[in-house]
């Protein structure tokens, strides 16, 4: 059975293929990329045969292409496999220039890059172009040299400054600058300085230096006195400035090289608006000029200066300054209320007496329903006397209301009088309300308020409210009856509430009820809203921003806003998470790690295949915009170059030794009369050196056709049809077209250099990739830049940038290309508490932090901690860029227990172990005291001295005669208890009765003296009428009265004071009395004033300010006459003499108190005889001066340096002239500042010293320095910029100034912080938003959530921690 089935199958095999095979009739086809490689003769070929063809030059496939016949055609084994353009990988990069792309989009068989070089540098190689063939690019890659400047000269009469180790007589390379100075009594005419431009000459002809001059200035409100049209170097120049003007800084200028030192100007008087304190002015204006005047009208208790209520504008400001002062006791105007009659009666009369002296008393009285607002006597008078502050207790009279009923209501009280403000309540019958529909009215100096007068009630009737309703179901409301209304979903009430309170007044309800469309505040998703709102209303917008590590749906921004409208939110608040892709990368650069796709916050570390150095940073994060920074390359090992090649008939000399590294070039030169043909300079690069120059003798030189004709430009000025070797042409580009390159060709043995093309403007608005700058980092996978588009550089390890951060496309080149330059060393590194420093072996260097002191790049020095502090961090820092790496800190080892003290304990929870700058309080039992700090610190493993608790407590107190205890008796007596002492009946105390209880003793003394009084004296004629006893009181009184018909002379009562009766009347006949004293102008009396004087009765006069007495002071009553009274005359002087040839120099005007001084000074060189001040005395003035011409005149005084005159400058001076000299800003002058006229010689001079008060080196701070260079000593005044590390924040000014040979503060460099991945997992948590930064500034906050599985630990930090000082507190998560 089986053996026929297996015949079946063999026969059915056989049918098949003579069914299916079939013979190709033609040969295999030809194919453009490959090229048949398998020897096919014939014209018929069997099914199943094999066609294998290879890739043609330039091309490449992965294995073979076989074709093979099927079914009568040639069919591919493998579909769509082809030979494709073999890459030549990246042409490299040229130094200090750039490459473009001209054919192909890619770098594959058959495209060309073209070389340019930068703006400055020029081609030196023969051919500027590569292309990508079979075996790889073609030419080596060339090379742009700097252009090159001819040698400058010093002007005559100057010279050239030059920076660094530059020579003038040398070639200067495009960029560098050249100063030039004059010598003295010469100035630049021309540029201060020039620069080699980009066509290798410089910018600007050379200055030259002529004689310093100037010529006549313009002055505008002034005029000259002296006056030339050109003046010399420090020739003065005098002036002088009209009526209303002043100088500016001083009334004559000097020719400086910079032109007239200071500028002569007049600058107009102008005085500001003044400040007046209790009072106003007129006229009020913003600005017054000149001579203009105010006027001043000051408040009730204020007076105006005596000189006058007016003020004059001048040059030193208003004269006299506007002031009202302060009059304490003006006559008191009492509201509802009288004066004692004897005031009134005589007011006019005693008008000079106010304002009152301090001490005077009087009386006043209140009007019917009024009653005075402090204590009165039995007749309704009020005494208040004249103080400091006022008058004391200030008259005030208080209205009476009286109430006994009400209509239509009842009163809530059984009293019927009250006083103003007091309140009483009213209750209204049913239907009745007050006016303002409260229940309480108020008594006001003008009665009642409101009306007590209760009035029928107005309802309120329910009304519609749109999206809202009524609480309530009634329909009528009473006055003053309160209700609320509900706001529908989705409204609310103009405050924002769902329901609102209305109240029913007499003009209807409080408020119209009213609902307004708002929206609720959303949910947001992986968003957050900063604001508190929870209501918005109708059209509201509302801004939000997405969490850190989410983006916005449909768009690349972080942040987007919602609108309210009538249906809700525009839209849902919410956010998506953002991912990154690994970016492309250049050849021979390896990522470290297996993920395809990040979220923000990852980041993605790379690393160099094949022994390559990484060229860019070591790993890149994911932000919301991308990757940041670009991904690095990798760059083969510099290669250094052997012996350059030798040059028949020439030979070349170098300025750098071999070997020859990346960037060295030599110059050839060729012997007499072999020319070079090439360029002159080759270039190491890369271990090889550009192509040589050739030279050639000059029968040999090859001459140049007439080149061909640019498109879109013209040759200018095209003469013949042959040039020979050295000859140049200029292209001129038509309209909306300009040159690529120099528009210059030149003829070179036999060849045109390369023809410029002409080009659309607008397509030079695109960039070839950057150039390539020695020790950079430019990090670009782009090979086109659009106009406008900047790219960010970056120097390698020990070099910095020089110049701007990014370089710029503009119109298809780039711009403010910079330079990488050597780091500099190291300033003084950083202080470490409760450390000491010293250098590592490799260093070979002593620490010493007295001076300044600078340390190379990769200087190391070692940290060692003081004992009881271990070391946090690495021990040794190393001076990398100018800075040093971050230094450790000296923690210090723990403490345990604090120790224990007698009568006194900690205050709080002590535990077993104290952390190392930890500290602990004590507090002393009750009754004792501490002695010494009462905290001590735990540092370096020990505790600071502990304090002392001393009994504080007081003995028993003593006694003190008459005197006795009233307040704060007890039986124990605790430091800070006081008793209060009082003085027994009929004594009085001195000074303060307290004593307080203060280091065991008591402190205080109450003293009580006997004040009282005996018996009155007896008054003849008199009797006592009221208050007669043996003893007296202070303050006690006692009135007599005259017998029979005799009048009092005199006070009626006695008072007690001070153990004495005041003075005691007399009791005689009416005869010979006197009326009031005769008033004096300018005076009056001190004492009070009577209607009757007896005889016998004496006052005293007193002249009032800037007048004097002449004559007694005491005027006599006798026999019914005064004595002849004293008169108060003016001592004060006039206007001050007139003196010939001179003028007032200062203090002039109208009117001079005695002892006041007017200064004089003589003009037109005349000399000063006599004192130049003369003195008010006794209404006249002292001897004048006199002003004439004096032998033995000076010339102008001597200038000394750093220093001038104060005075105006004249071209003579006489003989005894003076004038005083001083010194500018941060000098100090030495000797004598006058100097002294005598027979024709002025006398020495002072000097202008430095001044003291030097500043040592700035002071050092952790983890910052100084940006300037570093100097032993810096004068007051100087000022240094500080500048922390990477990653630390720098705290305060970042500007520290010497002021007195002190340096002000310095600023703090904080610590940064980085979340450590180490504590996350031993704390079982996670950062909550996937931070965006690897690190934090101080002050930053960062979030941190529970992994899954786990929660918050008791006790635990908040999950919301601050970046501190470098430190962050972890929160603790544990399983749940």
């Amino acid at each position: 059975m089986l053996k026929m089935r297996f015949l079946q199958r063999i026969v059915l095999f056989l049918s098949w293929i003579y069914c299916a095979a079939q013979d190709c009739k033609n040969p295999p086809p030809r194919r453009a990329t490959e090229i048949l490689v398998s020897n096919m003769d014939g014209e018929v070929f069997k099914e199943g045969t094999t066609a294998v063809y290879k890739c043609r030059p330039g091309y490449r496939t992965l294995g073979s292409i076989v074709m093979i016949c099927q079914y009568g055609d040639w069919v591919e084994s493998v579909k769509h496999k082809t030979c494709q353009k073999k890459p030549c990988g990246h042409p490299g990069d040229i130094q200090f220039g750039s490459f473009e792309l001209t054919r192909e989009k890619d770098f594959v068989y058959g495209s060309r890059v073209v070389y340019k070089c930068d703006e400055g540098y020029q081609m030196v190689s023969q051919t500027d172009f590569r292309d990508c063939e079979a075996d790889g690019w073609s030419n080596d890659i060339p090379f742009c040299d700097v252009i090159k400047c001819l040698p400058v000269t010093a002007p005559k009469n100057g010279m050239i400054i030059l920076s660094g180790n530059m020579d003038s007589d040398q070639e200067f390379h495009f960029g560098q600058v050249v100063q030039f100075e004059c010598n003295s009594n010469y100035k630049l005419e021309g540029p201060k300085e020039i620069f080699c431009s980009t066509d290798g000459n410089w910018n600007e002809p050379q200055p030259t230096c002529v004689e310093i001059s100037c010529e006549h200035p313009n002055l505008d409100n002034g005029k000259f006195v002296t006056a030339k049209s050109i003046y010399k170097e420090n020739e003065r120049l005098q002036y002088s400035c009209n009526s209303g003007f002043y100088y500016n800084e001083r009334g004559d200028s000097i020719c400086t090289k910079s032109g007239w030192n200071p500028n002569p100007s007049c600058t107009e008087i102008v005085c500001n608006r003044p400040l007046l304190a209790n009072g106003v002015f007129i006229p009020q204006k913003d600005k017054y000029r000149a001579e203009e005047e105010i006027e001043l009208h000051c408040n009730k208790g204020f007076q105006a200066p005596s000189r006058g209520k007016k003020a004059k504008c001048t040059s030193s400001g208003w004269t006299p300054t506007p002031r009202c002062s302060f009059r304490p006791c003006e006559y008191p105007e009492i509201e509802n209320g009288e004066m004692h009659s004897y005031y009134d009666i005589y007011r006019e009369f005693n008008s000079h007496q106010y304002p009152a002296q301090i001490g005077v008393i009087k009386y006043y009285r209140c009007n019917h329903h009024f009653r005075s607002g402090h204590p009165t006597d039995r007749a309704g008078w009020t005494k208040f006397e004249c103080t400091e502050n006022g008058w004391s207790p200030t008259p005030k009279c208080l209205r009476q209301c009286q109430l006994y009923r009400v209509r239509n209501g009842n009163i809530n009280s059984y009293r019927r009088e009250f006083g103003e403000g007091e309140q009483v309540s009213i209750r209204c019958h049913p239907g009745f309300s007050l006016e303002n529909g409260e229940n309480e009215v108020t008594c006001t100096k003008n009665d009642w308020s409101p009306t007590p007068h209760c009035k029928q009630n107005i309802n309120c009737r329910k009304t519609y409210i749109k999206n809202g309703r009524f609480s309530e179901t009634k329909d009528y409301y009473n006055v003053n009856e309160k209700t609320r209304y509900q706001c529908s979903e989705g409204y609310s009430t103009p405050e924002g509430r769902e329901s609102g309170e209305l109240k029913c007044l007499r003009s209807g309800w409080s408020i119209p009820p009213n609902c307004i469309k708002t929206c609720k505040r959303p949910e947001f998703r992986n968003a957050r809203y900063e604001g508190n709102e929870t209501l918005f209303q109708l059209n509201s917008k509302l801004e939000y921003e997405c969490l850190d590590g989410y983006i916005r749906r449909g768009g690349r921004s972080t942040t987007d806003s919602i609108v309210c409208g009538e249906d809700g939110w525009s839209h849902t608040p919410e956010c998506q998470e953002i991912e990154c892709y690994i970016p492309d990368l250049k050849p021979n650069i390896r990522v470290v790690g297996g993920m395809d796709k990040f979220k923000v916050g990852d980041v993605l570390s790379f690393t160099c295949q094949n022994k390559q150095k990484r060229i860019g940073p070591e790993s890149i994060q994911c932000y919301h915009f991308g990757w940041s920074p670009d991904p690095p390359s990798c760059q083969e090992v510099e290669k250094t170059c052997g012996d350059p090649p030798k040059l028949d008939q020439g030979d070349f000399r170098s300025s750098h030794p071999p070997p020859y590294h990346h960037g060295d070039s030599v110059e050839y030169r060729c012997k007499e009369p072999f020319s070079v043909v090439g360029k002159k300079t080759i270039t190491c690069i890369q271990g090889n050196w550009t192509a040589p120059p050739q030279c050639i003798g000059p029968n040999q030189l090859k001459k140049c056709s007439e080149p061909q004709h640019p498109l879109n430009g013209k040759i200018a000025s095209l003469t013949k049809h042959e040039y020979k070797h050295g000859d140049s042409l200029t292209y001129i580009c038509d309209a909306n077209f300009e040159a690529e390159d120099s528009t210059k060709i030149q003829c070179i043995n036999g060849n045109w250099q390369r023809i410029p093309k002409c080009l659309k403007k607008e397509r030079r608005k695109t960039c070839s990739p950057p150039p390539q700058i020695p020790q950079s980092l430019i990090v670009s996978t782009s090979v086109s830049f659009l106009n406008g588009e900047t790219v960010a550089v970056k120097c390698e390890d020990n070099y910095m940038l020089q110049g701007p951060k990014k370089i710029k496309c503009e119109n298809g080149a780039w711009k403010f290309v910079p330079r990488c330059i050597e780091k500099k060393p190291c300033s003084q590194p950083p202080f470490v508490r409760n450390a000491t420093l010293s250098a590592t072996r490799n260093s070979r260097r002593k620490i010493d932090y007295s001076g300044p002191k600078t340390y190379p790049c990769d200087t190391v020095l070692k940290y060692t901690c003081m004992d009881g502090f271990t070391l946090d961090g690495t021990a040794e820092i190393t001076c990398t860029m100018g800075k040093w790496s971050p230094p450790p800190k000296c923690v210090g080892l723990p403490c345990g227990k604090p120790p224990l003290i007698y009568n006194g304990a900690t205050t709080d929870v002590t535990v077993e172990v104290y952390q190392s700058g930890e500290e602990v309080t004590y507090k002393c039992s009750e009754g004792f005291g501490i002695s010494g700090s009462p905290s001590i610190k735990c540092e370096g493993g020990e505790w600071s001295e502990k304090p002392e608790c001393i009994d504080r407590r007081c003995n028993t107190p003593r006694r003190f005669n008459k005197a006795e205890i009233i307040d704060g008796k007890k039986t124990t007596y605790m430091e800070g208890d006081e008793l209060l002492y009082k003085c027994l009946d009929g004594f009085q105390s001195e000074g303060s009765t307290l004593v307080t209880c203060s280091g065991t003793t008591w402190i205080g003394d109450p003293k009580c003296t006997d004040h009282s009084c005996g018996s009155p004296p007896p008054v003849q004629n008199a009797v006592i009428v009221d208050n007669d006893k043996a003893r007296y009181q202070p303050g006690e009184r006692v009135r007599y009265k005259c017998k029979r018909d005799l009048k009092m002379f005199g006070d009626t009562d006695i008072v007690c004071k001070n153990k004495t009766w005041t003075e005691t009347p007399e009791c005689k006949e009416a005869v010979g009395k006197c009326g009031p004293p005769p008033p004096i102008d300018n005076g009056d009396i001190i004492s009070f004033l009577f209607a009757e004087y007896p005889s016998g009765a004496q006052v005293e006069y007193k002249c009032q300010n800037l007048y004097k007495l002449e004559g007694s002071k005491d005027v006599r009553c006798e026999n019914g006459k005064w004595s002849n009274p004293p008169s108060c005359l003016d001592h004060s002087c006039g206007s001050p003499p007139s003196v010939k040839n001179a003028f007032i120099f200062r203090n002039e005007k109208i009117k001079y108190q005695p002892g006041e001084r007017v200064r004089y000074k003589c003009i037109g060189g005349l000399s000063m005889f006599g004192d130049a001040d003369i003195l008010c005395k006794n209404r006249t003035w002292t001897n004048a001066p006199e002003c004439k011409e004096a032998f033995g005149k000076c010339g102008p005084p001597p200038p000394i340096d750093n220093g001038d005159i104060t005075s105006f400058l004249f071209a003579e001076y006489p003989s005894g002239a003076q004038v005083e000299y001083e010194c500018q800003d941060l000098y100090k002058l030495e000797g004598s500042k006058d100097v002294r006229c005598e027979n024709g010689k002025w006398s020495n001079p002072p000097l202008c010293l430095e001044a003291f008060g030097k500043c040592g080196p700035p002071p050092p701070i952790d983890n910052g320095d100084i940006t300037s260079f570093l100097f032993a000593e810096y004068p007051t005044g100087a000022q240094v910029e500080y500048e922390c590390q990477d990653l630390y924040k720098l705290e305060g000014s970042k500007d520290v100034r010497c002021e007195n040979g002190k340096w002000s503060n310095p600023p703090l460099c904080l610590d940064a912080c980085t979340a450590s991945s180490e504590a996350m997992l031993r704390n079982n948590i996670k950062l909550k938003w996937k931070n965006r930064k690897i690190f934090s500034e101080t002050g930053d906050l960062i979030e941190f959530t529970c992994k899954m599985g786990f929660m918050k630990a008791p006790g635990s930090p908040p999950f919301r921690v601050q970046c501190l000082q470098g430190k962050l507190t972890y929160p603790e998560c544990v399983k749940r």
